[in-house]
């Protein structure tokens, strides 16, 4: 089974305006709303592939914007743990400006987690967890949550033989990667900052493949944006390098391409054949105003993508 943790979930809405008037009346020309957080965007391969039962979400709901979050969470047919909680959940809103082709994402903070709920959160967590398991812990941390809340689930996981996934940032990456676990996806420049290396802009992929052979991490995956990605899985380094593309919006590229590999990879064990479907995946996401996936498109794509290993860890 593959639990996925959204810690600070939202309600997506976009907006899509033909023109936006700062200090006058603008019309919308229309909407949408969905579920956010990166948790549920981590979860959206599995979705739309109806493989919803392979995986397991675990979150915080409360309030006007929780109760349409639980039913959104119902009908794509998500099972999970859900903690109630006393405060509201928050929006996210992304503004569209469709004449500009340019969108504005407006990231609220969300509700202030209690002691109680927390604890209520972590039981029922640990309840649910298997030796086997994977458990992906995705996204930002809400207030009064510790900055160890990830370390602590980690280390408490790890140890009883769940192979966890961390894709934050910040302290709550910072922290949570002093837990060793068994997946770290993190961006170039938080990588480094680990590491305690200086980046040289000029020689920023060599830096970070250097980096990973003598990384602490067990597996890491290293996104560069547009220059692709570099990647430690089971001891190998490897190098992905993608076609330029025109990008629309890459709002949720990061979180489809992982739940994309962790899809593959726990199918098929194969390290290239993950990061492939990642990245094309994540490449036709860019595409589109909202978070899309696209396969038709990642097809395209993967005839572009160049992946090849490139070493291995001391």
């Amino acid at each position: 089974m593959i639990h996925i943790l959204c810690a600070n979930p939202a309600l997506d809405r976009t907006i899509y305006v033909q023109a936006f008037y700062p200090n006058g009346v603008t019309r919308s020309s229309a909407s949408h709303e969905g579920l956010g957080g990166k948790g549920f965007n981590v979860a959206l391969p599995f979705i739309v592939t109806n493989e919803q039962k392979t995986i397991h979400m675990h979150t915080f709901f409360g309030g006007p914007v929780g109760e349409q979050l639980a039913q959104m969470m119902k009908n794509a047919q998500l099972a999970g743990e859900t903690t109630f909680i006393e405060g509201d959940n928050r929006y996210c809103t992304i503004l569209v400006n469709e004449s500009k082709q340019e969108a504005a994402l407006i990231n609220e903070q969300g509700p202030s987690i209690t002691e109680k709920e927390q604890q209520q959160f972590l039981q029922s967590l640990f309840c649910s967890l298997k030796a086997g398991d994977h458990l992906v812990l995705s996204g930002s941390l809400p207030k009064g949550t510790p900055l160890t809340f990830y370390r602590d689930i980690i280390a408490q996981a790890e140890s009883r033989g769940v192979q966890t996934i961390l894709d934050s940032s910040g302290d709550a990456l910072a922290y949570g990667a002093e837990a060793k676990p068994w997946l770290i996806k993190i961006n170039g420049e938080e990588f480094l900052d680990l590491m305690g290396v200086k980046e040289e802009a000029a020689n920023r992929q060599q830096q970070i493949e250097e980096s990973l052979k003598n990384s602490p991490y067990p597996n890491c995956i290293v996104t560069l944006g547009g220059e692709g990605t570099v990647a430690k899985i089971n001891g190998d380094i490897w190098r992905v390098t993608l076609p330029t593309i025109n990008v629309t919006n890459a709002t949720a590229s990061g979180d489809i391409f992982l739940g994309t590999f962790i899809r593959e990879w726990r199918k098929t064990n194969d390290v290239k054949a993950a990061l492939l479907a990642g990245s094309a995946l994540s490449l036709a996401n860019c595409l589109h105003w909202l978070p899309t996936i696209d396969f038709a498109q990642a097809e395209q794509y993967q005839q572009k993508i160049h992946i090849e290993r490139v070493g291995s860890a001391v």
